[in-house]
């Protein structure tokens, strides 16, 4: 067993780096002798602290992938979700792509080309000739990093070829296109005749910016209809219940006036706001068990009936297809458009940070906030106290002043 630096036969000046490790030989060539020196004495630490390996050419990157399949989820905290995203990638594209290729093969410019394949027009495997999605492919690249980060660790690879080869633009504010409030009353309308419990979870949806996931798992004992709240606490995600995206749970009012054509973003402030309370009173066949989901009871609508009937809403109502999402998008760059403070809106929406709101939504803020940062002092807070006026109808009120006297006046809806 040993590390040795000896001259590069056929190669004046050119050393390099001889191990004798296990019974296994290998010979690298450095460069000068003194960079083959430092090269060798990390080597001789790693062999002391006992993280050296020499590389095992023939294990494949098949057999690394399954593997770390198998253990990651054992040592790491990691959503069902996100690991079977994982796993569809590595299963469909990871391995066909390099199937029985040694590890040790594998280098900056086979990820490189596995990405540019992706990228092509073959690179989709559920759509022939297209490529692959941007996400998809960001997902993916993650989960490529770390089964080489494995072979990293093992002493297989001495660094991972994966890391910096791909950059992603994030095209959140190119995604968002939101409804104006004529739109959402248009849709409203259709729903109202067509469907009228859709048209409650679309007006609820609308009023409280929530994801569709968490939309799908309200439950009976997450609703305040004295108050106007929800605690938003779940996902419904492919057929099962689960923690928030931030794995938080939070308060939300959905009494927020975003369909009317007013300059007030406060909750419950408009009559036409709080209809939602007597449209959930009124829904059809509702258990009265806690645990009952507010729609589809027994289980929440299905993702499929959700976007069958939201497509069909909107050709009734001859309002431009956009995804369901796009409310989410609506609620924050109309309540931003009509001055609410981005951290009120940031804790109703459940947004990791008030930062995203102005990388996102800038554009919809007014022009006088445009220089405004998430550390600034933000406007007067807005207490969740309801208060009884007009039978179980509450207002929300600034904390410390009575009633708004407030008049909405329309305003147009860009």
């Amino acid at each position: 067993m040993g590390v040795k630096v000896k001259p590069w036969k056929g190669q004046k000046g050119t050393y390099g780096v001889f191990i004798n490790h296990h019974g296994q030989r290998k010979a690298k060539k450095v460069g000068d002798k003194r960079a083959a020196e430092a090269v060798a004495s990390e080597i001789r630490r790693r062999l002391a602290e006992g993280t050296f390996r020499l590389p095992q050419r023939g294990q494949a990157f098949a057999a690394l992938a399954e593997v770390w399949i198998e253990k990651y989820p054992l040592v790491r905290s990691v959503s069902q979700t996100t690991m079977e995203n994982y796993i569809s990638f590595i299963r469909h594209h990871l391995i066909p792509y390099f199937k029985s290729t040694p590890v040790t093969d594998i280098g900056y410019s086979k990820v490189e080309a596995f990405i540019a394949e992706k990228r092509g027009p073959r690179g989709s495997a559920r759509f022939p000739g297209k490529p692959i999605a941007e996400q998809s492919l960001r997902v993916g690249l993650v989960a490529l990093r770390l089964i080489l980060d494995r072979a990293v660790k093992a002493g297989i690879l001495p660094a991972n070829p994966a890391v910096g080869v791909a950059r992603f633009k994030r095209n959140d504010e190119d995604t968002v296109d939101p409804f104006t409030g004529e739109e959402l009353r248009a849709t409203l309308a259709a729903a109202s005749r067509l469907n009228p419990a859709f048209a409650t979870f679309l007006r609820l949806w609308m009023q409280c910016g929530t994801r569709q996931g968490e939309m799908s798992a309200l439950q009976n004992q997450d609703l305040d209809l004295l108050k106007g709240i929800a605690v938003v606490r779940r996902t419904w995600t492919r057929g099962r219940l689960g923690p928030t995206k931030t794995r938080q749970t939070r308060m939300v009012s959905f009494l927020h006036p975003v369909t009317e054509g007013t300059l007030e973003w406060r909750p419950g402030v408009t009559q036409e706001s709080r209809r939602i309370l007597a449209e959930i009173k009124s829904l059809p066949v509702r258990s009265l068990e806690p645990e009952a989901f507010v729609f589809g009871v027994h289980a929440p609508w299905s993702p499929a009936y959700i976007n069958g009937e939201w497509r069909r809403m909107l050709q009734a109502a001859k309002v431009r297809y956009r995804n369901p999402e796009q409310l989410r998008h609506t609620f924050a760059s109309t309540l931003l458009s009509r001055n609410a403070p981005s951290l009120y809106i940031q804790q109703q929406g459940g947004w990791r940070s008030a930062a995203v709101l102005f990388q996102v939504y800038a554009r919809w803020m007014p022009h006088g906030q445009l220089n405004a940062t998430p550390a600034q002092p933000q406007p007067e807070a807005i207490s969740i106290n309801a208060r009884q006026i007009e039978g179980d109808y509450p207002i929300m009120k600034r904390a410390g002043t009575s009633r708004s006297s407030h008049s909405p006046s329309e305003v147009s809806d860009t």
